[in-house]
């Protein structure tokens, strides 16, 4: 079997490389990345810098999902979506969980476990997602930024499937939480 994948990581380690911030903006930064190779030969890589995010899985008392209902600029439609928030500097991923689980659907949960992550766009994005869930829910609310503007949503597994299946749910990080909570609870 080829070590193609390797063989590239060891020259881009090796590699000689200077970023240029072309815009630094309130949450994401735009890069370009330069790189020299030791053979001589050059690449431009354009880059999205994001600190990092948090999705929960939220379960209440009667085993539904909340999700949260928004409208999105950049898709320009309201959306179906999990609970979640963008990593302050430094901050913990399950101090993040928790707060924006209050802020978004004020509740905090007393059982919060990892479901690990997953990059968002790895091939010009570092974004990564850490993904909780979060189970025995307990009213805390905290005022967000944009608290007024969030309607909830419980479903249950199968209609939160279903509503992927209909294309009612588009959104990559809460389809990717839903099928690894059906995988966990089937």
């Amino acid at each position: 079997m080829s070590q193609k994948s390797e063989a590239r990581a060891r020259l881009e380690k090796e590699a000689q490389v200077e970023r240029q911030k072309l815009h630094e903006g309130r949450i994401i930064t735009l890069a370009q990345d330069q790189i020299q190779y030791e053979d001589g030969q050059e690449k431009t890589y354009d880059i999205v810098l994001h600190p990092g995010a948090v999705a929960m899985i939220p379960i209440n008392a009667e085993g539904k999902i909340i999700l949260v209902k928004q409208w999105r600029r950049a898709a320009r439609q309201i959306l179906l979506e999990l609970p979640a928030g963008i990593l302050e500097v430094e901050e913990d991923p399950i101090e993040c969980a928790q707060r924006e689980l209050q802020e978004e659907i004020g509740f905090e949960a007393r059982d919060i476990s990892s479901l690990g992550g997953f990059f968002t766009a790895p091939g010009f994005c570092n974004e990564y997602i850490y993904l909780y869930l979060a189970q025995d829910l307990h009213p805390n609310p905290l005022i967000g930024d944009d608290s007024e503007e969030i309607d909830t949503v419980a479903l249950t597994l199968k209609e939160a499937m279903e509503k992927i299946d209909q294309s009612e749910i588009v959104d990559a990080k809460t389809i990717a939480g839903i099928y690894r909570y059906n995988g966990i609870v089937s």
